[in-house]
Parts: structure tokens; C-alpha cells; sequence
């Protein structure tokens, strides 16, 4: 088909490696309650990348021959029009081919700050003490350096994968029979492939808020009922391509989901 590319380890990969440097303050206010302010830094002094590079299979990096890529445009035609004797067809096939190598580059500085708070609300009078809450905030600026094809610095781009901001809260309750708890989970758009493919600067992920909750009721002491509702807010998986046209690649809807389960123990 049109997805031709061939996919490739490196047996000379060297580990992720990082100077990493943590200072972080605590303060237990209160039983089973904390409020914690953290900064973190790490030089990357070694990253693993995925250099993507297209071209005709003739030109590959993996000295492959050019009859790996006939016997798969073969293979691959569900038409039967493929001739491997035609000089046409072989041209045809052998052209448009996108290769996938990881490799090592020069890494790059990241660094950041993390506020924590958690606490089960005892000091309400009645139910209200069985709640209880639990939230955090996270920061992260990156800078990398990714290579191109030859090898050669393409871009200084934050950590693909990583969010600039993210950041969670759940409110429980829990009296030792009923339990349930409601989450939501925010993060940043972030990169996913730097340089993007097809000459494309970067390509990434759309910013995503997911609720969830989840509750269990035992009924005695073997039978448990529990229930579980994830994805309240619909969100979609939504991946676009360049940083200034920000065009649409992938635009996937699960829904949302729920579960209903019992445990018994005997």
C-alpha cells in the first residue's frame, strides 16, 4: 500500500542517562495529611530518538536490497497488478519509503516544580469526615537538541512526551463500608515525533482533561459490588502535525465507559 517503511533496532544504543538534582520541602500538617513543594532539575546527557527519514528503498540505511522491498510490494497487492518483471511497477514500489531508526543524541536540560496537597477532611463534623481530597500541580520546561537523518542537529524542541503542565485531583469518600471517588486528570498538549515527518517541524497531542470515578459497596465481609465510570468528560485523542498550520493527523473517539463488578471471597 502507501504506508511503505521499514522499522529497525539499534544494538548500539547507550541508556538514557541524566545528572539529576531533587529539593523538595514536607510538611505533615495533620494524620495522613501532607502539603509538599519540590523542585527538580536533570541534565540529559544521553536521549534516545527515532530518526524517520523517506526516500527510495535504494538509498536505505540498512543496506537492505532492493529485492526485500519487490517481494513486499508483491506480497502486499491485493489487486494483482503488480508485475516484479515490470520496470514500472518496480520503480513505483521501490520509491516514497519512510525508515525508522532509534539513536542516541546530545540530550538537553529539563526542569521543573511539583505542589502536593492531600488530607481526609476528620475535622468535619458527621459524614462529612469520611471525605477527603488529594491534589497536585506539576511544571516542566525542556529543552532537547533532535537530529536529522545525517545526524545533524534539526531542532532544540521540549522533551517529546512530556507536558509543560499537568496536574490531577481526586475528592474521595471512604467510611469503611462505602467507598467511592471522583478524578479528574489534566495535562498540556505535548510533542510526540520531532521533526515531524513529511517536512513537517514537530508533531503532537492536543490537551486532554479526563474524569473518572470509581466506588465499591461491601455488602458483607466476602461480598463486594463495585463501580467504575471512566472518560465522563468525552474526550477525544486528537494528534495534528506542524506547529503553525496544527492540521489534524489523528482524531480518535473511544467514549465513554463504565463497569459494573462484584468479588466474593470464600
Amino acid at each position: 500500500g502507501n504506508n511503505k517503511t521499514v522499522n529497525a533496532g539499534n544494538p548500539f544504543l547507550e541508556p538514557f542517562e541524566a545528572d539529576t538534582y531533587d529539593l523538595s520541602f514536607e510538611w505533615y500538617f495533620a494524620e495522613e495529611s501532607l502539603l509538599s513543594l519540590a523542585f527538580f532539575y536533570k541534565d540529559i546527557g544521553s536521549f534516545v530518538q527515532t530518526i524517520r527519514a523517506t526516500g527510495d528503498f535504494s538509498d536505505n540505511p540498512f543496506g537492505l536490497p532492493d529485492s526485500d522491498a519487490v517481494a513486499q510490494c508483491a506480497s502486499s497487492d491485493t489487486t494483482g497488478t503488480f508485475d516484479p518483471g515490470d520496470a514500472a511497477d518496480v520503480a513505483e514500489c521501490l520509491a516514497g519509503w519512510g525508515f525508522n531508526l532509534p539513536t542516541n543524541t546530545p540530550g538537553g536540560d529539563l526542569q521543573g516544580v511539583e505542589i502536593s496537597y492531600q488530607q481526609p477532611f476528620t475535622f468535619l463534623p458527621g459524614v462529612f469526615s469520611n471525605f477527603g481530597m488529594l491534589l497536585n500541580y506539576t511544571y516542566v520546561d525542556s529543552e532537547v537538541e533532535y537530529l536529522n537523518a545525517q545526524g545533524e542537529l534539526a531542532a532544540k524542541e521540549t522533551l517529546a512526551g512530556l507536558s509543560k503542565r499537568s496536574a490531577n485531583a481526586t475528592l474521595y469518600f471512604d467510611n469503611g463500608t462505602f467507598s467511592a471517588r471522583v478524578s479528574a486528570a489534566y495535562r498540556d498538549e505535548y510533542l510526540t515525533t520531532v521533526p515531524g515527518r513529511n517536512d513537517n517541524d514537530v508533531e503532537g497531542t492536543a490537551e486532554t482533561l479526563n474524569v473518572d470515578f470509581s466506588s465499591s459497596w461491601s455488602l458483607t465481609d466476602s461480598l463486594e459490588l463495585s463501580f467504575e465510570a471512566l472518560n465522563l468528560t468525552d474526550e477525544f485523542e486528537d494528534q495534528w502535525v506542524d506547529s503553525i498550520g496544527n492540521r489534524s493527523s489523528y482524531y480518535h473517539h473511544t467514549g465513554r465507559q463504565y463497569f459494573l463488578g462484584g468479588r466474593y471471597k470464600f
